[in-house]
């Protein structure tokens, strides 16, 4: 069995509280060298409560691993992503990779240059039963398909420390998640056209390589419970995933995020959600903004 990857910990927000830094502490393929964040009281807290170092500059912590681990604004991963590919060390990307194309293609380049493995973090490609949705997509023969992504977290408390999102809005929050399953279930995703707009209720034509057309539907705004769903059609009837009938299985999903990362890191070769994967979400969103 190789060594437990060494992983660096950029970011000392609630997804890095509540979601990283346990997820990467908790091995046996990785274990938790360090935590870094331009807030140094949050970065100490939580390296003390996982008993790893708080380091007082980035270039430290990249120093003292060799894969980094990002939970910070897009605009902000994608200059440090760079930073760290330059360095050697693999990366683990949060969604959207940037909060621009150009700045998605200067990081897509960077790790082409350098040959670093990335990984993405979209969270529902790692559970269970989305890959067998996933699965069972690729020999469904669909025509046509309708999603939607309705919540509140933009009327509530949610993103109230997170200035990003406020500006950039439910597309660029939600919207990558949506995007990425159904180019995943039905093909590429070559057009997209928007109606709405992305800070409000959102609704987006989505043209598939194959002929296949879907439709998304996102907000923010709609109250009380999320409802994430998933229908494709066709001539044998319709193939359906809703995030409300999915059984738990958070510690599974988070497991195999980390096992992959380390494999990759290990092999040094990307996952297949990568940062290329990650330029495709980037480009589509542009795309989704509402003319």
């Amino acid at each position: 069995m190789s060594a437990p990857v060494n992983v660096g910990l950029v970011g000392a927000g609630p997804w890095a509280r509540d979601f990283h830094a346990p997820v990467f502490a908790a091995g046996p393929e990785t274990r938790l060298a360090g935590v870094w964040s331009r807030r140094a009281p949050a970065a100490q807290a939580l390296a003390e409560r996982f008993g790893v170092p708080a380091f007082t500059s980035y270039e430290r912590l990249l120093e003292r691993c060799e894969a980094v681990v990002f939970a910070v604004p897009p605009d902000v991963q994608a200059a440090m992503a760079v930073q760290a590919a330059r360095q050697g060390r693999a990366l683990l990307l949060e969604k959207p990779i940037a909060l621009t194309v150009r700045d998605a293609q200067a990081l897509a380049d960077a790790v082409d240059a350098t040959g670093v493995a990335t990984q993405l973090v979209l969270t529902n490609r790692y559970r269970p039963a989305v890959r067998e949705f996933l699965k069972r997509a690729r020999d469904f023969p669909a025509i046509g398909a309708r999603a939607m992504q309705l919540t509140g977290e933009f009327l509530d408390d949610t993103f109230a420390d997170s200035p990003w999102r406020s500006r950039a809005g439910v597309l660029y929050n939600t919207g990558p998640h949506g995007l990425d399953l159904l180019d995943a279930a039905l093909g590429r995703i070559t057009e997209i056209r928007p109606a709405g707009n992305r800070s409000g209720f959102l609704a987006l034509t989505c043209l598939h390589e194959n002929e296949v057309i879907s439709q998304l539907t996102i907000c923010g705004r709609v109250p009380q419970r999320r409802r994430t769903r998933y229908e494709l059609y066709g001539p044998e009837g319709t193939l359906v995933l809703d995030s409300e009938q999915l059984p738990e299985d958070s510690t599974e999903t988070r497991a195999t995020l980390r096992s992959e990362f380390a494999t990759a890191v290990r092999i040094g070769r990307s996952h297949e959600i990568d940062v290329h994967r990650g330029l495709h979400l980037q480009r589509l969103l542009a795309q989704a903004e509402p003319r």
